[in-house]
């Protein structure tokens, strides 16, 4: 058994095309990203272009949400495929089977939801505790009368 797991991230330069497989009509969604490598002593980076394979309800996700020009992040299982081309020359190319295709941008849109989620719990409970606040300065000197109960 072997393991080849991989996680990049990149721009999609290909728009998913979904198709059908023949027999089993199994939905299968391809696209291509260009991952960057770090940049070099020269300060430039490399791109290289990498084949995203999807199957079943991730095609058809994919096919719907994710457009030219989009940051994704993809975890999936490489695969190395040996080929001879139309000329005769043989190629490898590197594809990924993807298990899951995020769009950064809906990564984004979910944190920053949540965050703004939390912070109208945080100002709930904020004005429930103002809602509650004693009246007097009695009820203060109540609530303060042990120093082992300040609340700061």
């Amino acid at each position: 058994m072997s393991l080849s797991k991989i996680v990049v991230s990149g721009r999609v330069i290909r728009e998913p095309e979904k198709r059908f497989t023949p027999n089993s009509n199994v939905p299968v969604s391809e696209f291509a990203i260009a991952v960057e490598s770090n940049p070099g002593p020269d300060g430039t980076a490399q791109s290289t272009p990498v084949k995203i394979t999807t199957w079943r309800d991730l095609a058809e996700r994919v096919s719907h949400e994710i457009k030219k020009g989009d940051l994704v992040i993809v975890d999936g299982r490489l695969q190395i495929n040996n080929f001879t081309n139309s000329e005769g020359q043989k190629r490898r190319e590197a594809e990924i089977q993807a298990i899951s295709v995020e769009n950064v941008a809906n990564i984004a849109n979910k944190q920053s939801h949540a965050g703004i989620e939390e912070a109208a719990q945080s100002n709930q409970k904020v004005a429930a505790a103002v809602g509650k606040a004693p009246s007097n300065s009695e009820d203060l000197d109540a609530i303060f009368a042990n120093e082992d109960e300040i609340p700061f």
